[in-house]
């Protein structure tokens, strides 16, 4: 069995494929194959891909314009029997030198860990070169929790342990069309370990008109979010419908008091129950960070909800409902 795939699908990205596969044919540690699944291009990908002489560069076309989920599970199907780990990439963002070497050296001392990702940047400009950036969890644990609230790991960072993705029949949901890395990774935590290393080995292109930001695409996007957050929930014995955890998380229009009332004591309980479930498992800072996540998730709904915050009796209501936070951090994390 080889070592590593580079997994790479692309779709008239030509503009930045170069730039992204130059990136990785740059990595410090070189014993990999790179496998760039064409997805029906009408630009010149073809050439670019075949202007390349390197004998670690494959290129598959397919027949016909397949989507990203189906493109990617094609090069599982392909890649996983042969290779030890399989890398993801994606046609427009650029990774640093030490990616590959840092990730499969966590890998092969973290023989638990299913998944493994990396901080990154998220930039318009590649070529700024930023000194900080918001990062991703990067224990196990608080991961686990994070992904009820966002994918948590940058897709095209990760790395998957081929033996537990095929052990586990894993691969991408086809009906999911904007976040199907997301569905794939709560499933993933149902099964093993994962990690994001704190290295910033990413540099990720914004695009206005990418898969989930394009507007025709927007409302598909929270729509199929809330699929997933839902399912997740339930996993905990958590009971959410999608339409609940829309209204929760992406939710715009105004409520009655009486909804607010009834939909804020459902989320805070909710919280409060995943955060006496986890607690144990998390470290003290991710407790902390976690107490605060939750805070501002509570707050990011009651703004979009209509209803005042300027009357105490509310304040009174959402307050008592609280137990996963001090009361007076837990007011001091949603006054801003």
């Amino acid at each position: 069995m080889k070592k590593l795939a580079v997994l790479l699908p692309t779709y008239n990205a030509s503009l930045y494929l170069k730039e992204s596969i130059d990136s990785v044919l740059n990595q410090t540690f070189s014993d990999f194959d790179l496998y760039i699944y064409d997805d029906y291009s009408t630009d010149d990908t073809e050439a670019i891909v075949l202007g390349y002489d390197d004998s670690r560069v494959f290129y598959r076309r397919n027949p016909i314009n397949y989507g990203i989920a189906k493109t990617l599970n094609q090069g599982l199907v392909d890649l996983l029997p042969d290779y030890e780990y399989i890398a993801r990439m994606d046609a427009d963002d650029w990774c640093f030198p030490e990616r590959f070497e840092k990730q499969l050296f966590y890998l092969d001392r973290n023989t638990d860990v299913v998944l493994c990702g990396t901080q990154g940047y998220w930039l318009k400009d590649l070529s700024e070169n930023p000194i900080q950036g918001w990062a991703y969890p990067t224990d196990t644990a608080y991961i686990k929790c994070y992904l009820l609230f966002a994918a948590t790991f940058g897709h095209s960072s990760v790395v998957f342990r081929s033996q537990s993705i095929i052990n586990f029949d894993l691969s991408y949901d086809e009906t999911i069309t904007t976040c199907e890395d997301w569905e794939l990774w709560v499933r993933i935590a149902k099964i093993g370990k994962m990690a994001n290393l704190p290295d910033y080995l990413m540099k990720y292109r914004i695009l206005e008109n990418s898969n989930h930001r394009s507007a025709e695409k927007l409302k598909k996007h929270f729509e199929e979010r809330a699929h997933i957050i839902a399912s997740y929930w339930r996993y905990f014995n958590i009971p959410f419908s999608d339409q609940e955890i829309f209204d929760l998380y992406f939710g715009m229009d105004a409520v009655s008091i009486a909804g607010f009332n009834s939909k804020i004591k459902k989320m805070i309980a909710a919280f409060n129950t995943i955060f006496y479930k986890m607690e144990s498992d998390l470290s003290f800072i991710d407790r902390e960070y976690f107490r605060y996540l939750l805070a501002r998730k509570v707050l990011n709904y009651w703004k979009r909800s209509g209803i005042s915050r300027y009357n105490p009796l509310r304040w009174v209501l959402v307050v008592a409902q609280v137990t996963f936070s001090n009361k007076i951090k837990f007011i001091k994390s949603t006054i801003r």
